[in-house]
């Protein structure tokens, strides 16, 4: 009875399956395998459109460098970078009044930077001078113009010399005038204005030294009292900011240049005028080569690119949030940035206007690494920045 079943069962699943096999051949107009069974004027056609840059170049931005994780110092024949920082501990809290540093037997004042960063040759030695600062200022907002603002002292008062890539501690002897005065601040409740670190044209190289609290934090170390007995005290909390100048004339009205430290970032405008409006977009890349020419990398540093949605070509602003982060492909011709762009493009053919991209380097506080690329203008069309566009009619 149960062979009976299974037997019955058999022959009506079979049966099924040869008419569903005999309806699909008689179909007039049958439906490719995998195309679903909808009628064919429904299905969504799928276009590619590849569209070269139109326009492109960079610019330089103030970017804001307080509370930047190194102190930078120096000059190579493309920059010049210089600190400014201070304690923010007045020493009058510490016991180190006026009378303390006049009448102290013994008084040593130090300054002590631990070097976190360089660029150059590491048998390089460039000098570095400290320099009063003598007017106040903020770490709100800190860029290079406040930075050129601030009064300082144009004689340094005191010198050293660093090797590039040293580990070792770089060590400035600092006056007792200058504690003297830092003292008598204190006693009014006054922090110090602090310090501005740099170098001359005479360098080959930039240092950075630590900045931040941390293991490797700068010190200021004031050893006082007699011949016969010292104290020692540390101040190392201090507040920083630095300012980055390029030197070299990068043409950047016709160059893709990504500078971090200066600051330059860069426009990518492109025509896609022959993406239908309201059209659906599946998928959209921004695929740029870069230029060795004019790219600087560091051994430690690399790029941190990112792309974004330019809102005003005139006034370069965009949506910091809103981004798209540049994956890094390198072959032995060539090193290919990438970055999916398709949200940007969908709203340029929705809801907005289309005003290109913004590129900029996430990391542009941490160093002076530098990415180019080619621009619409070289021979090798290969090279040119390229949008990729996947899109469906609506």
């Amino acid at each position: 009875m149960r062979d009976s079943c299974v037997k019955i069962t058999s022959i009506v699943i079979w049966s099924v399956i040869v008419i569903m096999m005999i309806t699909a051949g008689c179909d007039e107009q049958p439906v490719s395998v995998g195309e679903g069974i909808l009628p064919e004027e429904d299905f969504i056609e799928i276009d590619t459109l590849i569209v070269y840059a139109v326009e492109s170049f960079s610019y330089e931005f103030p970017i804001v460098t307080s509370g930047a994780q190194n102190i930078f110092a120096g000059e190579t024949s493309e920059h010049r970078i210089e600190s400014i920082f201070r304690f923010t501990v007045p020493l009058t809290d510490r016991g180190i009044t006026p009378d303390t540093v006049q009448n102290a037997e013994v008084f040593e004042a130090s300054l002590i930077l631990q070097p976190s960063y360089h660029l150059g040759d590491s048998a390089e030695v460039i000098p570095l001078y400290l320099h009063e600062v003598i007017s106040g200022w903020s770490t709100a907002d800190f860029n290079k113009h406040v930075y050129e603002g601030v009064s300082h002292k144009k004689e340094a008062f005191t010198e050293t010399l660093t090797m590039l890539g040293d580990t070792n501690a770089t060590i400035f002897t600092l006056p007792r005038d200058l504690m003297l005065k830092w003292a008598q601040l204190g006693d009014q409740s006054i922090i110090s204005p602090g310090v501005i670190i740099r170098s001359d044209e005479t360098a080959n190289g930039v240092v950075g030294f630590h900045g931040r609290a941390g293991d490797h934090e700068p010190e200021l170390r004031i050893i006082y009292g007699t011949e016969g007995a010292q104290d020692t005290l540390l101040f190392t909390q201090t507040v920083r900011a630095f300012a980055g100048y390029l030197k070299k004339d990068l043409d950047l009205q016709n160059n893709i240049v990504v500078q971090a430290g200066v600051s330059t970032r860069s426009v990518v405008q492109f025509d896609i005028s022959e993406v239908p409006g309201g059209a659906l977009i599946h998928n959209a890349e921004l695929a740029l080569t870069r230029n060795p020419e004019f790219s600087i990398s560091h051994p430690e540093i690399g790029d941190s690119l990112f792309v974004h949605r330019l809102f005003d070509e005139n006034k370069l602003t965009f949506d910091l949030t809103e981004r798209a982060r540049f994956s890094i492909t390198e072959t032995d011709t060539a090193v290919f940035y990438k970055a999916l762009v398709g949200d940007f493009v969908q709203k340029w053919v929705t809801v907005e206007e289309n005003k290109g991209f913004v590129l900029r380097d996430n990391s542009e506080t941490l160093g002076l690494h530098r990415a180019s690329f080619y621009t619409e203008a070289t021979d090798n069309a290969a090279k040119r920045p390229r949008l990729k566009i996947i899109y469906s009619r609506m």
